[in-house]
């Protein structure tokens, strides 16, 4: 079986078979791993030399052995690709600044990057120069608001809460049922007392909240991959999904083709050079804004309905 070649995953597997009193040697590591016996001969070295390590070679036994069994590896083994990976991940958390997940998460990268050993040689500033990130920030959460959604969610409680709209605010008894993050800000899926449909809150718009002692009496099975399906944009609440249908002349066709807009849509390419997109949502508000963001170059085909909103939308723009 071909194996890895990294020094990292080598060395775990050396450190368990010294835990195991398996007493390997070079030769047997070496035609274990496909590498050469020099190679292997290293990776002993520096487990002994840089870690560390308590490793004797037993002569009996013809292998290595720990002389002290409880010996632990002190740190985490990374090449620079690896390390790359997990600067450039502790970058993008910049993008979710504002959530209490934020300071966990900074903090588990933390403890990650105090447990590098000294061999790696790359260097975080000059890493940075060469890669950049840009989101939208998220909304912010309220730490308050983030421990009782969370434990109202694992113990199946309901949430009293007071809740902003465009209308004002209200006090509302919900059941929580699935938290999801939709376009970097994060939304709560509930079914209000009394109610059997499913609706969407956003986490940014609550007030204040309590966690009931009253268990929360679902009716009827969410599905969290179904009501996501036809998300556009923030949108996955209980509205049914319709077909859109939008055509975009040939001056900006290939910065609309550039990028997809929805992960089941359908893409036509006309013989002028104009290019149709179909796909199935819910959500007219977003969809509206969507389509409008692109002005004179987005035509609306179908749903009808939808053509009327945005006709009338533009009247009152210029009035």
């Amino acid at each position: 079986m071909k194996r890895s070649k990294t020094q990292a995953e080598r060395l775990l597997a050396f450190d368990q078979l010294l835990k195991n009193n398996q007493y390997p040697n070079c030769t047997s590591f070496a035609a274990d791993w496909e590498v050469s016996t020099k190679t292997a001969q290293r990776d002993i070295d520096f487990l002994r030399d840089r870690m560390h390590a308590p490793v004797e070679y037993d002569a009996l036994h013809r292998g290595y052995h720990y002389t002290e069994p409880t010996f632990m590896l002190p740190a985490v083994q990374m090449n620079e690709g690896e390390l790359a990976a997990l600067l450039m991940g502790s970058k993008m958390l910049e993008a979710f600044q504002g959530t209490p997940m934020a300071d966990k998460l900074t903090a588990v990268f933390n403890k990650l990057s105090a447990l590098l050993p000294d061999n790696i040689t790359v260097r975080p500033e000059e890493l940075f120069t060469h890669f950049s990130f840009s989101a939208p920030p998220a909304m912010p959460i309220s730490s308050n608001v983030w421990k009782n959604v969370v434990q109202g969610l694992e113990t199946q409680r309901m949430l009293e809460i007071k809740y902003r709209n465009w209308k004002g605010e209200a006090t509302h008894r919900v059941a929580p049922i699935h938290l999801a993050n939709l376009q970097g800000d994060w939304y709560l899926f509930v079914q209000f007392e009394g109610f059997d449909n499913f609706r969407q809150i956003a986490l940014s718009r609550i007030q204040s909240i309590k966690l009931l002692q009253k268990k929360s009496d679902i009716k009827g099975a969410f599905n969290a991959k179904k009501e996501l399906a036809d998300t556009f944009s923030r949108f996955a609440g209980e509205n049914k999904p319709f077909r859109v249908t939008v055509q975009f002349d040939t001056e900006i066709a290939d910065s609309v083709l550039e990028r997809q807009w929805h992960p089941k849509q359908e893409v036509k390419i006309q013989k002028d050079g104009r290019v149709e997109i179909s796909f199935d949502t819910k959500g007219d508000l977003e969809i509206k804004r969507w389509i409008m963001a692109f002005g004179r170059h987005a035509k609306v085909k179908s749903p009808t309905w939808l053509k009327e909103q945005i006709r009338d939308e533009a009247k009152k723009m210029l009035e």
